[in-house]
C-alpha cells in the first residue's frame, strides 16, 4: 500500500473522533481530514438568503465536467447543478479544483455543495454527506490498439504498468486490488492530475493500462482513433454530490433531483450530454437512497489533522475577461502572468509549495512555464502574490493553461487559476461578404448535410431574376442554372459554395456545409499552381488543412487554409508541416521547378553537433533544460515521448520543460532541412521516496 493511501486510511480513522469547525470532505494534497457533527449553521436558509448556490467541481472529466470551445465550464455535472439551482430558485456559482482537494474546499466553507462525478465509498461518508445517487455506471480500462488482451478479471493485470487519477475510486480500487493483491507492483501503478494525461501516456507508451469511468472512456476512444476498451466493469461507479457533515442541504438538494427526474428534465440532460438510455444509468427508488453514517463525537479532545486550502483573489494583471478577451501577445513574446491567492485551509504552505502549470487547451498552452514556489511560510488566512515568467508560442490561436496548487508531497489542491493569451493569424481569413439582399434567396440546401466517408449527396438550389449563378467547389467556380444540383461525394467534411450575381453585377455566396463522419482526424492538401516556371517567373502555394493545433510553411506559422506567390530562383523543395492535437507531426512537400536556372551545388543535410540535457534524472515538479547546435538545418522540433515541446524552433537554441508525472521520457530533437537527423536523450522523472 501507498504512504498516501496509509496515510488517508489512518487520518480516517482520526476523523471519527475529531470534533471542530464544519468539515465534511476528503481533503486533497496531504489528504488530511476532519470531522464534526452537524454544523452549527442552518446551510439551507443561508443559501436562500444569499440567493446563489456555490457548487465545486474538477473540470477535467468529459462529458461530466469539462471547459467548452468558448473557454466556458460544461458538462452533464455542470447542466444538473444549473438545472438543480433553477428548480431550488437560487443562483448557480461555480468554482474549479483540483479533484484531490475538491472535497477539502467543502470542510473550509469555500463551497456548498460539490458536484464531479463523485463516487460514493465509505472512506468519503465518514466526512461529507451524499444526496441521493443520481448516476450509477461501469468503469473502463482503457489501451492503445495495439494491446492484444482482453482484461476480465484483476488477475489479468498481472505484469501491465496501470495508471488512474489521484484521489479517484479508480487509483483506491488498483492499490487494493492490484497493488495490495500482489498483482501489480507499486511502481507500475502510476497516478495523474487528469485524464487527459492519462490518455497521453497511453498514446506514449509510458503505461499499458488506464482506469477511468466508462462514458469517459468511450470519449476518449472517439478522439483518439490510436485507442481501444480492453476491459469493463471492474468498479461499479455511484455518483451523488456532496455536502459538509450534517448539512440541511441534503433535503432541498434531494427534493430538486426528484422534481427534475420526474418532469423529464433529467433524462434530457443524461441523452443530450451522455448520449445513453436514462433508464440504464438512472438509479430509482431504494436503489438512489444513501445512508449517510452518523459520526460518534470524540470522548476526548483530539487535535485535528489541517486541510490544505486554496481560493483564487484575483489576477494582478493580464486580465482576460474569462476569456471574453484574452490579451494579445507576439509570438514567443516573453511576459510575466501574477495571481494573488489566500490560503483559506487550516495548514500553513511550506516555502517548497508551489504553484504549477498542469493542462491546457492545447499543446503549447504551458507557455515554458515553471512550477512558482512559495519561498515562504504562508499561514492560513494570509494572502501571497505570485508570478510565473511564460512566453507566448510562436504559433497563432488562443491559449488558456491551468495552474494549481501542489504541496511538497506533489498533491494538488484548491481553486484552479489560469493564463489565457492570444496570438493573432498573420494570414487572417478573409471578412465574411456583406449579407445579400432580402429577396435573393437560392433556396439552398442538400438532401442530407451529414454523411459518412464514402457516401455522396446532392446539393440543391432553386433562384428566379439573377444575372448568373456559380457553383464553387474548392476553389473551382463553374457556371450553373438557376434550378440546379450537383452529386457531392468528398472525402471529409467540406463546405461549398453557391455565388448568386445579381442583376446589378453585385456578387452574394451562400455557403454550404456537408459533415462527413468517419473521416480521418486530420486532413491535409498542399499543391501549387504551377510546379514547372521559367527563371523569372513566379507561381502560387496554395494548402488547405483542417483539424490540427498548427501550421508551418517552411519553418514559419501560417493560416490552415492560404496561400502564397512564390518566385524561385532556381528549383526549390516548400515544405508544409502540421502539428496534430496530440502533439505528433505530418507534413507535405511541393517541388518547384525552375527552367533556365543556374543548377545549385549539392546542398548538405542537416547535422547535430550538440544536443544536452541538464540532468538525467530529476524529482517530479522540477524542470530540465536542453540546448542544441546544428549546421544546416532549416529548423528543429523537440519532441518528448512523440509530443512537441518545441515547433518549428531554430537551428540553435534551448528550451525547458516541466513534466508532471513519474516515469521515464524521450526527448527527441528532429533537425530539418535537405532531409532530417535526429538524436534523444532520456530523462527520468522520480515522486518523493517513502520515508
Amino acid at each position: 500500500m501507498s504512504k498516501s493511501l496509509r496515510t488517508f486510511l489512518l487520518l480516517a480513522v482520526i476523523a471519527l473522533l475529531v470534533s471542530l469547525v464544519p468539515a465534511h470532505a476528503m481533503a486533497g494534497t496531504s489528504v488530511e481530514q476532519q470531522q464534526t457533527p452537524a454544523p452549527d449553521t442552518n446551510d439551507w436558509e443561508r443559501v436562500r438568503q444569499a440567493g446563489v448556490i456555490t457548487f465545486g467541481t474538477a473540470a477535467d472529466y468529459p462529458p461530466f465536467e469539462f471547459y467548452n470551445s468558448n473557454y466556458e465550464l460544461d458538462g452533464f455535472d455542470i447542466a444538473l447543478a444549473k438545472a438543480l439551482a433553477e428548480q431550488m430558485g437560487v443562483e448557480v456559482e461555480f468554482k474549479d479544483f483540483a479533484f484531490d482537494g475538491l472535497l477539502g474546499s467543502l470542510q473550509v466553507g469555500a463551497i456548498d455543495a460539490a458536484i464531479s462525478a463523485i463516487s460514493v465509498t465509505p472512506d468519503r461518508q465518514q466526512v461529507v454527506d451524499f444526496t441521493n445517487l443520481y448516476y450509477i455506471g461501469n468503469s473502463s480500462a482503457l489501451a492503445s490498439t495495439s494491446f492484444t488482451e482482453t482484461l476480465r478479471a484483476a488477475t489479468d493485470f498481472t505484469g501491465l504498468k496501470v495508471g488512474a487519477e489521484r484521489g479517484t475510486t479508480y487509483q483506491i480500487w488498483a492499490q487494493d486490488t492490484l497493488v495490495d493483491g500482489g498483482i501489480v507492483a507499486q511502481e507500475d501503478l502510476l497516478t495523474y492530475s487528469t485524464p487527459s494525461e492519462i490518455i497521453r501516456d497511453l498514446r506514449n507508451g509510458t503505461i499499458d493500462v488506464g482506469l477511468m469511468g466508462g462514458l469517459t472512456a468511450e470519449l476518449a476512444v472517439k478522439r483518439n482513433p490510436g485507442l481501444q476498451i480492453v476491459g469493463e466493469s471492474f468498479n461499479q461507479q455511484q455518483f451523488a454530490i456532496a455536502v459538509r457533515k450534517g448539512s440541511d442541504l441534503i433535503e432541498p438538494l434531494n427534493q430538486a433531483l426528484i422534481a427534475l427526474q420526474s418532469n423529464g428534465t433529467f433524462g434530457a440532460l443524461v441523452e443530450q450530454y451522455l448520449q445513453v438510455n436514462p433508464n440504464h444509468v438512472t438509479p430509482e427508488g431504494d436503489e438512489a437512497i444513501v445512508d449517510n453514517v452518523v459520526v460518534p463525537q470524540p470522548v476526548a479532545p483530539v487535535t485535528p489533522a489541517c486541510i490544505n486550502s486554496m481560493a483564487y483573489i484575483a489576477d494582478l494583471n493580464l486580465d482576460d475577461q474569462n476569456m471574453t478577451a484574452p490579451p494579445i501577445m507576439a509570438p514567443g513574446q516573453d511576459f510575466v502572468k501574477s495571481w494573488r491567492i489566500l490560503n483559506n485551509g487550516t495548514c500553513d504552505w511550506a516555502a517548497d509549495y508551489s504553484l504549477a502549470y498542469v493542462k491546457g487547451n492545447r499543446v503549447e498552452a504551458s507557455m515554458n512555464g515553471s512550477p512558482v514556489p512559495m519561498g515562504r511560510v504562508v499561514r492560513p488566512g494570509e494572502t501571497i502574490d505570485l508570478s510565473a515568467s511564460l512566453r507566448a508560442p510562436q504559433v497563432y490561436g488562443t491559449f488558456q493553461g491551468f495552474w494549481q496548487m501542489r504541496d511538497n508531497l506533489g498533491q494538488y489542491f484548491g481553486q484552479v487559476v489560469w493564463v489565457g493569451i492570444q496570438v493573432p493569424d498573420p494570414n487572417p481569413p478573409a471578412p465574411p461578404p456583406p449579407p445579400p439582399p432580402a429577396n435573393i434567396n437560392p433556396n439552398l440546401r442538400a438532401d442530407s448535410i451529414y454523411i459518412n466517408q464514402g457516401q455522396c449527396t446532392t446539393i440543391r438550389w432553386d433562384i428566379d431574376n439573377v444575372r448568373a449563378v456559380y457553383f464553387i467547389d474548392g476553389g473551382n467556380q463553374q457556371g450553373v442554372g438557376g434550378h440546379d444540383a450537383r452529386n457531392v461525394c468528398p472525402g471529409g467534411t467540406t463546405t461549398y459554395t453557391l455565388r448568386v450575381t445579381d442583376l446589378n453585377g453585385a456578387n452574394h455566396d451562400f455557403p454550404i456545409t456537408i459533415n462527413v463522419g468517419g473521416s480521418a482526424d486530420y486532413s491535409i492538401n498542399f499543391w501549387a499552381d504551377n510546379t514547372n516556371i521559367n527563371q523569372g517567373q513566379c507561381t502560387h502555394l496554395r494548402w488547405d488543412v483542417r483539424n490540427v493545433q498548427a501550421v508551418y510553411l517552411d519553418g514559419e506559422g501560417v493560416a490552415g487554409v492560404s496561400d502564397r506567390e512564390v518566385c524561385p530562383g532556381s528549383t526549390k523543395t516548400y515544405t508544409l508541416t502540421v502539428v496534430k492535437h496530440d502533439g505528433g507531426q505530418d507534413s507535405r512537400q511541393v517541388t518547384i521547378n525552375v527552367s533556365g536556372a543556374p543548377q545549385p551545388p549539392p546542398s548538405q543535410g542537416p547535422a547535430i553537433t550538440r544536443f544536452t540535457v541538464s540532468a538525467n534524472q530529476i524529482p517530479r515538479g522540477q524542470c530540465v533544460n536542453f540546448e542544441w547546435r546544428t549546421n544546416n538545418a532549416e529548423g528543429v522540433n523537440l519532441l518528448r515521448n512523440g509530443g512537441a515541446v518545441v515547433a518549428g524552433g531554430p537551428g540553435n537554441g534551448s528550451a525547458q520543460d516541466c513534466p508532471d508525472a513519474d516515469g521515464m521520457y524521450e526527448y527527441k530533437l528532429v533537425a530539418y532541412g535537405v532531409g532530417q537527423t535526429e538524436q534523444t536523450v532520456s530523462v527520468n522523472v522520480v515522486g518523493p521516496q517513502p520515508r
